[in-house]
Parts: structure tokens; C-alpha cells; sequence
């Protein structure tokens, strides 16, 4: 019987893992997501439950926005893997994967002809296969996951759709899927070519040579790295951010604020816990839509970037209460001192009631004041102060990717700078759905890196109440 022997690099085998509906894999050119992909449709294939034939019947659709584009690549790739399992009839545009009791049809859809793309919408399949995603209409995802789970009658062990791509410019809608992803898919980024753990090196750019050396070897790894530096050296900066380090492209319509400063996979981490005997600054920004990121310099000088607390459309004693004084209470935080940070907008008076921002958040028991500036510039080189930083080699910045998504998105393209019609770059960033949790974030970075350690800390030895600074009973005499 045919066998396939495939080991997937780490990424890959974390997506092939995955239980999500729908998944998607992105990384640099040549790293192996091809492969991965028509290794786990394979996998599916095997996998499924016998149908009352005993045979293990499965369907998938296999798309890409172009036929020549899945006849010179999707097509030659399954069939030089699968080539003593597979066979592809041209008339049906069609893969039959037939070995031991599998029974698997594989159906080539290109989505440049209507009529195909009317055929992939009127299909009973397992699953598909969108292949280099990002050049699809976005607006197909929803009708193919229609059409996934409907095949063979009895049931479908496994169903989904499975995608691969680079990285998608920002801006666009399948940039929008990897930001804000939908609650039934799951992304996966694979490391740039240049980074240490660079995917898929081994296999890559190989000579007849280097081909019969130790998989591990130094200079069968140097050759798959020669690969990508080559590619670095292409004029096109943009082209090399997608296709090389794996990083979203520059939307033209506007640039992200941090797309220099800020790496996930350098800045981001899971689990991040806060130290003891070190204060809470929390970073606040007012108005209908408050929102809280809790933050801590450490002994080391870093910022942990702990938890965001967000609210839409409420004021901003609802917030407290609702929001962001539950989150303090939880055991990870007792017995630190808390500060706040706050937009210094918020000193001004109420047209109705003789109270600001900040004596609303003193007479709820917190110590509050305004940041040293409300200044976008000095703000902006603050948040860059830490993510440009290192301390003892590492990050400057650790951002809890679980407890600050928004956070996370922001800072990856999500905040950004607007330009004109003209093109022209506008000076301040867009107020849009990100643009609150970062400014609180810059104010919490504002008093890190601006030395307001010291102060905060003695204006937090006056002991503050729900009703304003405790008095001694001797006072009264």
C-alpha cells in the first residue's frame, strides 16, 4: 500500500491540530504551507469513518483564484506527493485519491469562471481548500462554509475549510479576518524567512548536495536562509515585509502608527503574571467609551502590559463599577498599590456638576491624576520608548496576548495614521475602534518612562476613601 511520510514544522502542526471550523495559515514564501495543507486534507481523508460501504468517502473543493494558478501549483504539488495514491482526470478537473479503503474526490475550482463559482456554491463537500486566500473575494468564505459538512450523507468525521497565504495588506478584508478573527476560526503566523526559527529551511532552496546532508545540518539550514536572504534583497520594501518577514503589508490608505516598533512575536506573551511589591498604573481614557489597560514596571525596568478593560457607550462611573474595580479584585492583583493615569481633558469641569474626571475617580477611592501631556507626539514616543527598548536582551514591553487583544491589535496595524485624498499622510492618528485602549496606553506609558514612579508613589501614602482623604479624629479639635 502507498504511504506518505510527512513531519510538519511547528507551526503547521499546530494548525493541523487545530479543532476550529475554519483555520488559516500565513507565513513567508516557501514555507512549506502548501504542502501542510494537502498533507492534512490527506489526513482528513484517512481519517474519516467508514460509510456503509467500507470505504471512507470524502469531498473536498480545492480553490484558488485561477485554474493555471491550481494547475501549475496546488495540482503538481498533490500529485508529486500523493503520486502513488492520486490521479487527476482533466475532464473533471478532478483528483481521485483512491488507497486502501480511502475514497476521496478532490475537485479543482477556479474562481475566475462564474460558472465554477456557481458550481463550488450548488456543491455537497467535507471541506475545502482556499489556496492563497488573500487574492479570493472575502465575501465567498461565507457561502463555502455553507457548503462544507453536507458530504458523504452518513456524516462527515471532520468538516471545515482549511486556508493558506502570505500576509495580506492592511486594510483589507482578510487582513480584518487575521485582526479581528471570527469566533469560529483560528490563525496561524509562521516566523519570517530571517528569524531564528525560521519554518520549512531544511527543505527549501536545496542542492543535490546539501539534499544528502543531516537534516539538521548548519549548512543545509544556511542554504534554505539563502533563500530568503536573496528575496531581502528585492527594491521593494513592501514585497519584503509580505513576503519575506511575514508581516502585513502597508495599507494604502493609511499607515500603521507602530508597524516599525511593534513585533508580536518579540512583544507578546501568554500567561504574563504581575510581580509583587511593585505598583499598578493603570492608564485611563474617558468619555462614552472608557477604557482601562493595567499595566507595571517591574524590577528590571519593563513594562508589563497585564490586562485592558474596555466599555462602549456608558459613563465612566459605570465603568468602575461594572468593569474595571471587578478586575482589580481578582487575586493577581491584591496587595499592589494602584494609580491612575489619566487623559488631562478629564480636569475639566462638568457644565452641570462642579466635579472633573478625576474627582469622580478620588471620591470612588482611587487615586487619580492627569498625564504629564496630552501632547500626541510626546505620547506616541513614549509607547516607542518601550517597544523600541530591550532589557537584559529581550523586550522593553510584554503585552498579555490573552488579557489584550485589543491591545495586541492595535498595536499591529489597527491604530493608524489616515491619509488625505491627495495621499498625504494626516498628523494624528484615526479615532476609530482602537484608538482609546492606545491612548490609555500611552498615558500608563507616559508616567513608566517619564519618571512619575516617585511621585506616585508618595501621593499614594495619602490614604484616600470613597469620600475623599481620611482625617484624623484629632484634626477636629
Amino acid at each position: 500500500m502507498a504511504s506518505v511520510t510527512y513531519t510538519a514544522p511547528p507551526t503547521i502542526a499546530r494548525f493541523m491540530t487545530s479543532a476550529a471550523f475554519g483555520r488559516l495559515i500565513a507565513g513567508p514564501v516557501g514555507s512549506g504551507k502548501t504542502t501542510g495543507c494537502i498533507a492534512e486534507l490527506f489526513r482528513r481523508a484517512c481519517e474519516q469513518a467508514p460509510g456503509p460501504d467500507g470505504f471512507r468517502h470524502t469531498r473536498f473543493a480545492v480553490v484558488r483564484q485561477t485554474l493555471k494558478q491550481l494547475k501549475d501549483t496546488v495540482l503538481k504539488d498533490i500529485l508529486d506527493w500523493l503520486k502513488d495514491a492520486a490521479t487527476y482526470k482533466v475532464s473533471d478537473n478532478t483528483v481521485y485519491v483512491n488507497v486502501g479503503d480511502v475514497r476521496s474526490e478532490w475537485l479543482l475550482i477556479p474562481l475566475d469562471d462564474p460558472d465554477d463559482q456557481r458550481r463550488l456554491l450548488s456543491m455537497q463537500l467535507t471541506g475545502a481548500w482556499m489556496s492563497e486566500c488573500i487574492e479570493m473575494d472575502y465575501d465567498i468564505v461565507a457561502p463555502l462554509s455553507g457548503r462544507c459538512g453536507r458530504f458523504p450523507k452518513e456524516g462527515a468525521t471532520w468538516s471545515g475549510i482549511i486556508a493558506d497565504t502570505n500576509m495580506p495588506t492592511e486594510g483589507t478584508p482578510w487582513h480584518a479576518h487575521m485582526v479581528n478573527t471570527p469566533a469560529d476560526w483560528q490563525v496561524f503566523v509562521q516566523p519570517g524567512g530571517l528569524e531564528p526559527n525560521a519554518e520549512n529551511l531544511e527543505w527549501l532552496n536545496q542542492s543535490p548536495e546539501t539534499r544528502l546532508l543531516p537534516i539538521s545540518h548548519e549548512d543545509r539550514i544556511d542554504r534554505g536562509r539563502e533563500y530568503y536572504r536573496r528575496n531581502a534583497r528585492n527594491p521593494n520594501p513592501d514585497w519584503v515585509r509580505r513576503y519575506v518577514h511575514a508581516q502585513f503589508g502597508n495599507d494604502p490608505s493609511g499607515t500603521a502608527v507602530f508597524r516599525e516598533s511593534f513585533k508580536r512575536s518579540f512583544h507578546c506573551v501568554k500567561g504574563l503574571e504581575p510581580v509583587q511589591q511593585k505598583m499598578l498604573i493603570i492608564g485611563q481614557d474617558f468619555g462614552r467609551d472608557p477604557c482601562s489597560v493595567i499595566v507595571q514596571l517591574d524590577h528590571k525596568g519593563r513594562l508589563l502590559v497585564l490586562e485592558e478593560v474596555i466599555a462602549e457607550d456608558i459613563g465612566l462611573e459605570m465603568h468602575v463599577e461594572r468593569s474595571l474595580r471587578p478586575a482589580l479584585f481578582d487575586n493577581r492583583y491584591l496587595g499592589r498599590g494602584i494609580a491612575v493615569i489619566g487623559d488631562p481633558a478629564g480636569n475639566a469641569k462638568s457644565s452641570i456638576y462642579e466635579e472633573t474626571t478625576f474627582d469622580v475617580m478620588k471620591r470612588m477611592g482611587f487615586h487619580a491624576v492627569p498625564a504629564p501631556t496630552n501632547d500626541i507626539d510626546a505620547r506616541l514616543r513614549a509607547v516607542e520608548a518601550f517597544l523600541l527598548g530591550q532589557r537584559d536582551g529581550g523586550p522593553a514591553m510584554l503585552i498579555d496576548e490573552d488579557r489584550c487583544p485589543t491591545v495586541v491589535q492595535a498595536l499591529g496595524g489597527g491604530y493608524r495614521f489616515a491619509k488625505t485624498r491627495n495621499g498625504v499622510r494626516k498628523p494624528l492618528p484615526d479615532k476609530n475602534e482602537y484608538s482609546h485602549i492606545v491612548d490609555a496606553l500611552q498615558y500608563a506609558c507616559l508616567a513608566a518612562h517619564g519618571g512619575m514612579q516617585g511621585f506616585l508613589g508618595r501621593m499614594m501614602q495619602r490614604r484616600v476613601g470613597p469620600t475623599g482623604p481620611r482625617v484624623r479624629a484629632g484634626g477636629w479639635t
